[in-house]
């Protein structure tokens, strides 16, 4: 099967959570004998050459007129007359439908697999539906629901003419996922997607080897120090609700513990001031794959406190990976990973009162070894053969129809 799978952003150029399971995704699909490219506009020089990367083909262009960088992490700068330009080409993209299309040309896909299109704009779906390829997306953001991300609230006018114009355009998508039941039923309910023949929830992944999750666990389950450290991986902008994590860090009742944040943003300013007037906040900033590895195994307890609705939450299974419960922000997606695995507690998002009380309760080491053993029975639910098994069978299913 050829598979054209598109993202705003892809490898090297990872921002987050989507980007590494879009990435685990196509050189999955690579090991089970399909043929995969990818279409991204994050090329900073201009269109580039199509390369290979681990049996994947790339094919990387600019977002045109869109400025994708200066958008996406430099809105405090950008005027309100640049704002409504640059947002209205995310509705209107032509020169990115026409730089799909030469992919399409090239490539020759059976059927594409849209993701994060932040920027390109939905014109990608007609453009595939002219061409007579079946289109499959996956909903990794809150796009379909609100023009606006990251908990924004728009008003009520434009919010409406937004999910009109999304239903205009999600009648050319022949299947749907999400990884979570809560963002699948939140975009449907927009009443987008209604011709989608097929509309599933297929959990997100993490590459994984039980054996090393099994040792990890076990050298945390011998780990006797009264001393906690906590952790924190991810974008330091506030809808993570960085904020009230620090705060409920720092009126915890139990002392004798750390507070690790990595990452980088528009809050790092912020962060490395509490540092500064804080030793047990320990700032590292962003971290490349190994150290982030080797931070997550010497912490004992992960916190996710993001207090906008997070379509799945990656980073707990991550947390979980490396033998960390972990305690999240109780919205969106989120909750729906500690049912699955057991493997943590959740607190009503942006509540620091009820964080620092569960952190208080995790700081024991007898009571928070209770959650090693759902996580060694449950972990593999979110394996990425489970998930490469489900985007086949989906695949496989529309191009049937």
């Amino acid at each position: 099967m050829r598979i054209l799978i598109v993202n705003t952003f892809y490898y090297p150029n990872m921002q987050g959570g989507a980007e590494q399971s879009v990435k685990l995704l196509a050189e999955g699909l690579v090991k089970r004998g399909h043929q995969v490219g990818i279409y991204s506009v994050d090329s900073r020089i201009g269109n580039c050459k199509a390369v290979v990367h681990n049996g994947v083909k790339i094919y990387r262009f600019t977002a045109n007129d869109f400025n994708l960088y200066r958008f996406s992490y430099d809105k405090k700068n950008v005027g309100k007359f640049e704002k409504v330009q640059q947002k209205l080409l995310c509705y209107w993209n032509v020169k990115c439908g026409k730089d799909f299309e030469s992919v399409c040309r090239d490539f020759k896909p059976d059927i594409v697999h849209t993701n994060t299109i932040y920027g390109m704009s939905y014109l990608i779906w007609k453009a595939a539906y002219k061409n007579k390829i079946p289109v499959v997306h996956t909903i990794r953001d809150i796009a379909i629901v609100s023009p606006v991300q990251y908990g924004h609230k728009a008003n009520h006018f434009i919010r409406m003419i937004h999910r009109i114009y999304m239903r205009s355009f999600t009648k050319y998508v022949s299947g749907v996922t999400a990884p979570s039941r809560y963002t699948l039923e939140s975009s449907l309910a927009t009443g987008c997607f209604k011709y989608a023949g097929v509309k599933k929830c297929i959990f997100n992944s993490v590459d994984m080897d039980h054996s090393e999750i099994e040792a990890v666990i076990r050298e945390k389950q011998n780990r006797t120090s009264p001393h906690i450290k906590f952790m924190y991986a991810g974008r330091l902008v506030y809808f993570k609700g960085i904020e009230h994590m620090i705060r409920a860090f720092e009126s915890m009742k139990y002392k004798d513990c750390e507070l690790y944040i990595c990452g980088n943003g528009e809050m790092a300013e912020y962060v490395k001031k509490c540092s500064a007037q804080n030793p047990d906040i320990v700032f590292f900033g962003k971290l490349d794959n190994e150290k982030l590895a080797e931070a997550y195994k010497e912490s004992d307890v992960l916190l996710v406190p993001s207090v906008w609705p997070e379509p799945f939450g990656r980073v707990l299974i991550e947390g979980n990976k490396y033998g960390l419960p972990v305690i999240a922000g109780r919205c969106g997606g989120m909750p729906e990973i500690i049912e699955n695995t057991h493997g943590g507690e959740t607190y009503e998002a942006g509540n620091a009162v009820e964080l620092a009380e569960l952190m208080d309760q995790l700081a024991d080491r007898k009571r928070y070894k209770k959650y090693f053993d759902s996580i060694l029975r449950t972990i593999d639910i979110y394996n990425i053969d489970r998930q490469i098994d489900e985007f086949e069978k989906v695949y496989s299913e529309i191009l049937r129809r």
